[in-house]
């Protein structure tokens, strides 16, 4: 068995230039502006609206809660209403 051959000087330079060539693409899939780096920043910005969509819910849901309590419940109301007329302590 004998050794191979080396290859000429520019297969050697075509075989170079295409690992570069991947290598500058894999850096833009990485670092691009669609790339892995971008997909992290838009995943934490939704994680944060969504949050924020999620106790903007929560608190459409007690608001309505009250409303509903003011329409139907007279006691409720009579409740709300005298804790917002009666003077605090240290106000006039």
């Amino acid at each position: 068995m004998g050794y191979l051959t080396p290859l000429p000087w520019k297969y050697k330079a075509v075989v170079g230039a295409g690992i570069i060539v991947l290598v500058l693409c894999a850096m833009s899939a990485v670092f691009g502006s669609g790339g892995v780096v971008q997909l992290r920043r838009l995943q934490a910005q939704q994680a944060g609206a969504e949050a924020t969509a999620f106790s903007l819910a929560e608190r459409n849901a007690r608001l309505r809660q009250h409303l509903q309590r003011l329409e139907t419940d007279d006691a409720y109301l009579e409740q709300v209403v005298r804790e917002r007329t009666t003077p605090r302590s240290g106000r006039r």
